[in-house]
C-alpha cells in the first residue's frame, strides 16, 4: 500500500525528524509527491524549504493526491495506489482530506488501508500506515472501520460513520449450501479486489490455498510465494501444495542471521507487541520484498479467515469448554479487533517492503454473510473451518489440501522459534 502522512504544525518549521522518518521508510516505492504549504515542491528542495503544512504520499500509481481548491485528497484506492484500473471496484480504500488547519481522516471498511491520527500542543497530523511517524505524546488514535475522524488544533471528533449495509441472504439450509453462497462472495471478492501478476502469501494451509485457487480460476496468473527458516514445515508444505494446484511457486528460503536482521529494523520502525507480532512482520515484509523484485506490487493474504470461519485452535477449545455458540462469539470480538494491531501491522510490513496488503475475507459481503451462519457450520465435532473446507471442495482443491490441519504461520514458518533463541541469547549475554 502506499506511505502517506499529512502534518500541520503552528510554527513555521521544517519538521525534520517525522518527514525524515517517514523518507527513510518509503524508498521501496517508484513515485513520491511533496507539498508544503500548497505547493509542489521537488526532493532535493524538501530539505531547505520551511512551512506550517506538509503533505508526502509515496506510491507506485497515478491520481493518488488531488488538488481541490486549498485543499487536499490523499485517495488510497487500490487502482491509484497501483496504476491498475482493474482495481477501481475494490472496496478497499481510505482517504485523508486537508483543509487549512483541518484533517479529515477517512477509514474504509475492514480491509482498507488503515490510517491514524496525531494531535499535540505544537501540530495534527494523520499518517497510512498508523503508527509511521514515529510522534510521541499527545493523542494518537487508529481510525475504526467505516468512519470519518475531524482533526483540529481544537478538537478531534467522529465526523461520521460511514454504513454500508449488505444484507445477508437468508440463513443457508445445509453446509453445503452456506459453502456453496461464500464460494461466490469470495470470488466475486477477489474479482473485485485482485490484480493479474498478484502474489498470493502461501503457506500451504486452507485459508490460502482456497485464495490461490480463486485466483487461478480467474486467470489472475498468480505467484504463490512462501517464506520460512530454511526447512521449515510451512515452506515444505506449501511446495507440495503449489504443486497439487499448478501454481508457481516462489520459495524464500530464509537464515537465522537474514530472520534476525530483518526483525531488527522493523522492531525500529513498527510498534511490535510481542514475538508473535515480530514473527508475522518478518514473513510480510520479507515476502513483499521478494514479490516486488518479482514485478508483483500486491501481495495477497488468507488475514480474516480464522476469525471468520473458526481457524485458531482456541476456538476448538472453548467450543468443547463453554459450547459452540461461546466459540463465535470470541471469534466475532477478535475480528472486530482485528484493525486494532493486526491488520495495521501487516499493512505496514508490507508497505516497508513495497507492496499493497490485500485481504478478500475481510470484504463486507462475506462478512456479513459469515456472521449469519449457524455456528456448527464454523465448529463441529472437533473439525474447525467445517464450511470453508466445504467451499474448497467447491471450488475443487485436492482432498488432501482440504483435510490439511496447519500451524500458525509464525510457527510453521519457523521464524518465531530463531527470536525466542535470540532472546534468550540476549538475556544470557546481559
Amino acid at each position: 500500500m502506499a506511505i502517506a502522512c499529512v502534518i500541520v504544525s503552528r510554527q513555521d518549521s521544517q519538521l525534520p525528524a517525522p518527514l525524515d522518518r517517514v523518507l527513510r521508510l518509503s524508498h521501496r516505492w517508484p513515485r513520491s509527491e511533496f507539498f508544503i504549504d500548497g505547493g509542489r515542491v521537488s526532493l532535493s528542495e524538501l530539505a531547505d524549504l520551511r512551512g506550517r503544512v506538509r503533505l508526502m504520499v509515496h506510491h507506485a500509481g497515478f491520481g493518488v493526491i488531488d488538488e481541490r481548491g486549498e485543499g487536499f485528497v490523499i485517495s488510497l484506492q487500490p487502482s491509484k495506489i497501483l496504476g491498475l484500473t482493474e482495481l477501481r471496484d475494490s472496496p478497499f480504500c481510505s482517504e485523508i482530506r486537508l483543509s487549512g488547519e483541518c484533517v479529515v481522516v477517512k477509514s474504509g471498511p475492514v480491509g482498507s488501508p488503515p490510517l491514524a491520527y496525531y494531535r499535540t500542543a505544537e501540530l495534527i497530523a494523520a499518517s497510512c500506515p498508523p503508527l509511521l511517524l514515529g510522534i510521541e505524546g499527545g493523542e494518537m488514535r487508529v481510525v475504526p472501520p467505516n468512519y470519518n475522524m475531524r482533526v483540529s488544533f481544537d478538537e478531534s471528533r467522529v465526523e461520521g460513520q460511514v454504513i454500508k449495509s449488505f444484507p445477508p441472504s437468508p440463513p443457508p439450509a445445509s453446509v453445503s449450501d452456506a459453502a456453496n453462497l461464500i464460494y461466490e462472495e469470495l470470488l466475486a471478492s477477489v474479482r473485485r479486489s485482485v490484480s493479474r501478476g498478484c502474489a498470493v502469501l502461501f503457506s500451504g494451509g486452507l485459508d490460502s490455498s482456497v485464495l490461490l485457487s480463486l485466483c487461478l480460476t480467474l486467470g489472475l496468473n498468480p505467484l504463490a510465494i512462501s517464506a520460512g527458516l530454511t526447512g521449515s514445515h510451512d515452506l515444505l508444505a506449501s511446495k507440495r501444495a503449489a504443486e497439487l494446484l499448478g501454481a508457481d511457486y516462489l520459495e524464500v528460503a530464509l537464515s537465522e542471521k537474514e530472520i534476525v536482521e530483518s526483525r531488527n529494523y522493523l522492531a525500529r520502525n513498527l510498534p511490535l507487541r510481542s514475538k508473535m507480532d515480530e514473527a508475522l512482520a518478518v514473513l510480510i515484509y520479507v515476502s513483499s520484498l521478494r514479490a516486488v523484485l518479482d514485478g508483483r506490487r500486491q501481495v495477497v493474504s488468507g488475514q480474516g479467515a480464522d476469525e471468520l470461519f473458526g481457524g485458531y485452535m482456541k476456538y476448538l477449545r472453548l467450543a468443547k469448554s463453554s459450547g459452540v455458540v461461546a466459540a463465535v462469539a470470541e471469534m466475532k470480538k477478535d475480528l472486530s479487533e482485528l484493525w486494532v494491531a493486526g491488520l495495521p501491522r501487516d499493512y505496514a510490513s508490507a508497505a516497508l517492503g513495497g507492496a499493497l496488503f490485500t485481504v478478500p475475507y475481510l470484504d463486507e459481503r462475506i462478512v456479513s454473510n459469515t456472521y449469519n451462519l449457524p455456528p456448527e457450520f464454523r465448529i463441529s465435532g472437533g473439525v474447525r473451518k467445517v464450511v470453508l473446507r466445504e467451499v474448497a471442495r467447491v471450488a475443487g482443491l485436492p482432498e488432501e489440501l482440504v483435510e490439511r490441519e496447519k500451524k500458525a504461520a509464525q510457527y510453521g514458518t519457523g521464524i518465531e522459534r530463531v527470536l525466542k533463541r535470540l532472546v534468550a541469547r540476549e538475556v544470557r549475554g546481559s
